[in-house]
């Protein structure tokens, strides 16, 4: 067991789970290319892959909840696979940007490109940059970023 000091809100001892928030995704190094050994088929491929799979768990999420919540999470999941997203990254890792990196600079791009149409799809810029950060910390084999997913409550 460990304890976490802090300010209670009511008198007595708290026992509990404690979920903590995965550190944020940071932006891969500048000019980062393929590893050596990996063309970029492959990381083209591993990209794919790791779009399907935020893709296939923001939709799960999505179907946890209702209303709002509901729409933007399955609106965030199709961002995952945007074809516009994900073959400008293809373009720049055939380039030989890294995987990483590729889906870094464009998701950048799309943001933008969102940002400066203003109105509702400017609202949609940062969730672009929220699907970036999930991917990349897919393809790091990390936590992705944001509240993590904890089971349902049992009575």
């Amino acid at each position: 067991m460990q304890n976490f000091p802090g300010v209670g809100v009511s008198p007595g001892r708290i026992i509990g789970t404690i979920r903590q928030m995965p550190k944020p995704v940071s932006e891969p190094p500048a000019g980062e290319q393929l590893p050596a050994g990996v063309t970029a088929e492959d990381a083209t491929a591993a990209l794919k892959t790791a779009a399907k799979a935020v893709h296939d768990e923001l939709k799960a999420r999505a179907e946890t909840v209702s209303g709002d919540g509901k729409a933007v999470l399955e609106a965030t999941a199709l961002m995952a696979t945007d074809t516009m997203l994900l073959k400008s990254a293809a373009k720049l890792i055939g380039r030989g940007t890294s995987g990483q990196r590729a889906i870094w600079e464009a998701g950048g791009s799309v943001s933008e490109m969102l940002h400066n149409l203003g109105g509702y799809m400017a609202e949609r810029a940062t969730d672009v940059l929220d699907v970036r950060a999930r991917i990349v910390a897919e393809l790091r084999g990390v936590p992705a970023p944001g509240i993590p997913s904890s089971p349902p409550r049992s009575s």
